[in-house]
């Protein structure tokens, strides 16, 4: 194993010419101060309310059950530590002959949590509020309540909090003039859906008051947003925040709020876009630096918009740092309903470890990529996919995960600075991770052949404030260097299994006399570096 990671990554510049030819990467990073200490549920997944039901998308019996040891191995190898059970089903999406997808039973419920217990996870778990004028409930809050209070009864230690609705400030949640949907929910404004804020988030009120009696202590996350297109980020006119800011704004000072939850792919339904296109969106320097919205190849020659991190940060998810009010992205992917040959491979698997540790170093509470059965976006895919006419029976995960893990390896602690000296402007990203003994530094080489700019790239790692006594890399690779269409990954040398252990192994890497750190890390690779101090003496 340790000749096969060896070949993938040089410890000295003089191993690897192709880097060599490149002006090196300097990698410093400021330990003398700790920034945001990453929550350890970070990491998540989400998934729809119709998987909680047995004999849904294929699967024989409960997919969520004590008795799925494949799937509890499986999150337990990644190191997902939170589910957030939701999207379009909580509301009626996939809607049967009574109008709207049925609600959990009790034993659907059971089965859930205990799933929860045995991998060691919490669940963020979705009510129904999307009452439809053609078949409205109007003991729904009640109803939503009895759940409530059995979930805390029994499972309180697996409970993260609860979620009211799925994706409001979507315009087809809303009535409007000539179109009856939810009563309690209407655009005052015709063509301006951030006019339905405000009876959205009355109706969400009456509906928490309602829980709240049965369970007093409940505490609660929302709303759930999309990032949809522009006019959803403004709940009136006359406010100009986001929903998001809006119910942070409202709720603030209540004591009722756990996190804000917000959502976001990327870019849109992809079309008819190629897998090579995909693949170049999803590892370019556009989606982590543009600070508006831009275009991207799709359907054809036609072009889809994309939202770059930093305008959703800037838009919607930067005063809740300032407000002090954690929040978690309940749904990701890099787009909707993804592209087979891109989001479940390889380049996925860069792609969310560089958007995991993007959002951490901004605050971010978690991130739970929505597991939607069955899409090139998921994380974890029966095996075969699609299932077998007898049902799903054994479980797999996509490259995806490998990015996950590698998230999971190098993100114990705080948030560190780090600057980035680049005068070849290679495609790379960095971050570091500290605690007072550890330093973790990921680096995430995007170059690729389908961009034509595959380079290997020699980087120089120099810390301050921290005394290094020895030094580890592990090695994210999809196969040949510089192919980010690789539908497989490895993680140390190893596979991600559903019925053993992850056994990836660290390599040692050698302190210089200055106590700098030299390697390359190639093409389409992603390289954690954990250095271990000398003492204990880090502020």
């Amino acid at each position: 194993m340790t000749g096969r990671i060896s070949s993938l990554i040089c410890l000295f510049c003089f191993l690897a010419s192709c880097a060599c030819s490149q002006a090196p990467i300097t990698i410093t990073v400021d330990t003398s101060t700790h920034e945001f200490a990453i929550p350890a549920d970070f990491i998540g997944l989400g998934f729809e309310t119709k998987s909680v039901a047995p004999n849904t998308y294929g699967v024989s019996g409960y997919f969520f059950s004590p008795k799925n040891t494949q799937l509890i191995t499986l999150f337990r190898n990644i190191g997902i530590k939170s589910i957030r059970v939701g999207g379009g089903t909580v509301d009626g999406s996939g809607r049967d002959e009574h109008c709207v997808t049925p609600i959990p039973t009790y034993k659907d419920i059971d089965n859930l949590f205990e799933f929860a217990r045995a991998a060691g996870v919490k669940v963020i778990y979705s009510f129904r509020l999307l009452n439809l004028a053609s078949c409205a409930d109007p003991n729904l809050p009640v109803a939503d309540a009895k759940i409530a209070r059995y979930i805390w009864n029994k499972y309180r230690a697996n409970l993260d909090s609860f979620s009211i609705g799925n994706e409001p400030d979507v315009r087809s949640y809303h009535t409007r003039p000539g179109q009856m949907v939810d009563p309690a929910i209407e655009e005052t404004t015709a063509g301006v859906p951030g006019t339905a804020y405000p009876s959205y988030f009355a109706d969400w009120r009456h509906f928490e008051s309602v829980i709240h009696a049965m369970v007093p202590q409940a505490k609660f996350s929302g709303p759930d947003t999309a990032v949809s297109d522009l006019s959803s980020f403004t709940p009136n006119p006359s406010s100009g925040v986001s929903w998001t800011e809006q119910f942070a704004i409202d709720l603030k000072g209540s004591g009722i709020l756990a996190e804000a939850l917000q959502h976001h792919y990327v870019w849109g339904s992809p079309g008819n876009t190629t897998a090579e296109e995909a693949m170049n969106d999803m590892l370019s320097s556009a989606w982590d630096d543009d600070t508006a919205v831009g275009t991207q190849p799709a359907n054809n020659g036609g072009t889809a918009s994309f939202h770059p991190y930093p305008f959703v940060y800037a838009k919607i998810l930067a005063p809740l740092v300032a407000y002090g009010v954690p929040y978690r992205m309940t749904e990701a992917n890099d787009c909707l309903h993804g592209v087979p040959g891109a989001s479940n491979g390889f380049a996925a698997a860069l792609w969310a470890l560089d958007y995991m540790h993007w959002w951490a170093a901004h605050h971010m509470a978690g991130v739970n990529f929505h597991n939607n059965p069955w899409l090139p976006t998921d994380t974890i895919v029966p095996d075969p996919n699609p299932c077998r006419a007898s049902g799903c029976t054994n479980y797999t995960v996509t490259p995806k995960a490998y990015g996950m893990k590698a998230f999971a390896l190098g993100s114990r602690g705080y948030v560190e600075p780090i600057e980035i000296s680049n005068p070849g402007k290679i495609n790379l990203t960095a971050y570091a991770v500290g605690t007072k003994n550890d330093l973790y530094i990921t680096i995430i080489n995007r170059t690729h052949t389908g961009t034509h700019d595959a380079t290997d790239a020699a980087v120089s790692i120099q810390t301050a404030g921290f005394k290094s006594a020895r030094a580890a890399y592990i090695v994210l690779a999809g196969g040949e260097p510089g192919n980010a269409a690789a539908m497989t990954a490895t993680l140390g040398g190893a596979s991600i299994l559903n019925n053993a252990p992850w056994d990836g192994r660290w390599t040692p890497l050698r302190l210089m006399a200055d106590g700098k750190l030299s390697l390359t890390v190639q093409s389409t690779t992603a390289v954690i570096v954990k250095i271990h101090a000398t003492e204990s003496e880090r502020p």
